[in-house]
């Protein structure tokens, strides 16, 4: 018994020097308590397409919405708006490849969840936003439906973060499969404790909720729209920072 006492103990050693070794900006996250900035996503996400839908009539995260829009070109509607169908088609095609190189980005840096990949992945989207209200500020491309595809980037990545994470329960970008989800629980009304998929979920909806909400209301504001959008970049900011300060993943520890 002693003999495998100490040999737990070796190996745990030898476990703890390894992980020593390893720099710390290449150590993983912990996952936990990782829903917190996944919600202050979908936070973002309100703000923006409140903001973007209110201007230009397309969404910068909710691309079945784009989609009925560039359907509904075919028949050279929505009336008032002739180049919503091209806006609309931006939108997701920057959607996509946000997505697309997001996902490579972070499986090219070994793991998707090492401090500095999640870092810089969201410092990158806190730039593509920073762009994107700095053109819709200074009035550089007035009317031109680029000053809305960093957001449309910037939406693509942080839904590739959200699954990387493990939280396909939390929708950053529609609500549509949350609330079908919601309905098909079997625990919806189990204690507080006893289903966190169903509170992450309910937290999705509250702030995306409340991002719109605000959103809505700075636009009315002296500054208009670009308020949100700042606000958003902000947010995308402060999380970047947060991941790079993110307790380290333990030796063989499970996720949670």
């Amino acid at each position: 018994m002693s003999s495998a006492a100490e040999e737990a103990r070796d190996a745990h050693a030898d476990t703890d020097d390894v992980s020593k070794r390893i720099p710390y900006y290449r150590r993983n996250v912990r996952n936990y308590m990782t829903s917190i900035p996944i919600l202050l996503c979908c936070f973002c996400s309100g703000l923006v397409d409140s903001a973007v839908f209110n201007a230009w009539g397309v969404f910068a995260t909710m691309q079945t919405g784009n989609t009925i829009i560039l359907a509904l070109g075919a028949s050279h509607q929505p009336e008032g708006h002739p180049r919503a169908w091209l806006q609309a088609l931006l939108a997701v095609s920057f959607f996509f490849f946000g997505a697309l190189f997001h996902a490579r980005y972070t499986r090219a840096t070994g793991s998707p969840l090492r401090h500095l990949t999640l870092a810089s992945s969201f410092l990158i989207q806190c730039a593509l936003i920073t762009t994107a209200a700095a053109l819709v500020q200074s009035g550089v491309v007035p009317g031109i439906p680029a000053k809305e595809n960093g957001s449309n980037n910037r939406a693509g990545m942080q839904s590739v973060t959200a699954r990387q994470l493990g939280f396909n329960e939390i929708p950053t970008t529609v609500l549509t499969s949350c609330f079908c989800d919601l309905g098909n629980d079997p625990k919806l009304f189990a204690g507080i404790t006893e289903n966190w998929q169903r509170n992450r979920r309910i937290g999705s909806v509250i702030s995306i909720l409340l991002g719109g909400i605000i959103g809505g209301w700075l636009s009315r504001t002296s500054n208009g729209m670009p308020t949100s959008i700042w606000l958003a970049a902000a947010v995308k900011g402060s999380i970047s920072v947060a991941w790079l300060l993110w307790q380290d993943e333990k030796p063989q520890e499970s996720e949670k």
